[in-house]
């Protein structure tokens, strides 16, 4: 059987406000001509579909549009899951009207783990489509008050499934945590409040793959048969330069994973830094104009306004500048004191040092005080 392992989707997400819509719409294209090139048996989605509970029309549009896409064109199987970002109700609303021996898509946590079951020819195969669930929600679920942590939620989750399993079947676990000693990136939501968010990879014990979602680095999590795909897209800019992928493999009539390889994403558009003067890098800017979505780090000292609005005739997407020295924002058009507005003095200085890279002077300090400090002229009926 081949295996294409994808998660994270984040359909609907913006990046410092831009939307990706189209970027990911390459990317799904990309799913689908793999898909069809690859002659994949099931594809897998591990998780955070969308990027918020209650996501666009357009993002659901894209979701709905590619599963019909799949479905209508290919012969191959889907198990979709509900992450952290999803909204488990509503991933699983229409999941009855899926023709149910093709297709499982799991919202709400339940203690009925009934997996998807294929036939390769070789032998049965169980798909358990395992969602991501709240620790209150599996409680209910289960019955089981001792339910206290994410590793809790996920070994009820796991037992049930296991009790599910056909005799003598090969056993694939589709799932959304995170798993102990596994890189996460800046832009993941936290699992959990109060306890440890991290699960052990023996908690998967007896299963001849696991494909995880919830972390967008792609890596495997102690062994290759345990493994998180990543997202398709970099979602920060602590992942510019990486190369996102989705994993693709063949479980054989034992149950082993062979030929596991990333398959590797061409974005639309890369998320990357550039580093120099403001004068370089807008030479620079001129002579190869990017689409990208860019942040610069300037090496300037002094004065630097509107830096962005200078690159971004030729970097339209620039979407931060930063100083190298100080690591902070330089100022823009957007920029916002943090100062509170009743400390006037602490706002000035702040915009004196987002301006010119250096706070007010003791005399400046002093004619601020003096103005401020004067009759205030109000307008009266």
């Amino acid at each position: 059987m081949r295996v294409l392992h994808t998660a994270d989707w984040h359909l609907g997400k913006t990046l410092r406000g831009l939307s990706l819509h189209e970027d990911q719409a390459h990317v799904l294209d990309q799913i689908f001509r793999t898909v069809v090139a690859e002659g994949v048996d099931l594809l897998i989605v591990a998780g955070d579909v969308y990027d918020k509970a209650s996501p666009s029309e357009s993002a659901v549009k894209l979701y709905s549009d590619f599963l019909e896409r799949v479905y209508r064109d290919t012969d191959t199987a889907i198990v979709v899951i509900a992450g952290n970002h999803d909204s488990a109700q509503r991933l699983g609303t229409a999941s009855r009207l899926f023709d149910p021996k093709r297709i499982l898509v799991r919202g709400p946590v339940s203690s009925d783990e009934v997996p998807l079951i294929l036939d390769d020819g070789a032998g049965q195969v169980a798909i358990s489509a395992l969602p991501y669930a709240e620790i209150y929600a599996a409680r209910r679920a289960f019955a089981d008050e001792t339910i206290r942590s994410p590793e809790d939620v996920l070994r009820a989750q796991i037992g049930a499934a296991r009790a599910q399993v056909p005799e003598g079947a090969r056993w694939i676990i589709v799932a959304h945590a995170f798993v102990i000693d596994c890189q996460p990136t800046d832009s993941e939501r936290t699992l959990s409040v109060g306890t440890v968010e991290t699960v052990p990879t023996s908690i998967f014990d007896g299963a001849d793959y696991v494909a995880l979602g919830h972390l967008h680095r792609p890596q495997s999590a102690g062994n290759d048969t345990i493994r998180y795909s990543g997202a398709p897209l970099a979602f920060g800019f602590d992942e510019a330069g990486t190369t996102k992928s989705m994993t693709l493999f063949d479980l054989d009539a034992q149950g082993h994973v062979m030929d596991l390889e990333p398959v590797a994403f061409h974005p639309l558009r890369q998320v990357r830094e550039v580093r120099g003067y403001l004068a370089d890098l807008v030479a620079e800017a001129e002579a190869h104009p990017s689409e990208d979505y860019i942040r610069a780090i300037l090496l300037d000292e002094g004065a630097l306004i509107e830096p962005a609005a200078q690159l971004r005739p030729h970097f339209p997407n620039i979407l931060q500048t930063l100083r190298e020295t100080t690591r902070e924002l330089v100022m823009t058009s957007a920029g916002r004191a943090t100062s509170k507005l009743d400390d006037p003095i602490g706002v000035i200085g702040e915009f004196l040092e987002y301006v010119r890279g250096e706070g007010a002077s003791e005399t400046e300090l002093g004619v601020t005080k003096a103005v401020l400090d004067g009759p205030v002229m109000e307008e009266v009926e």
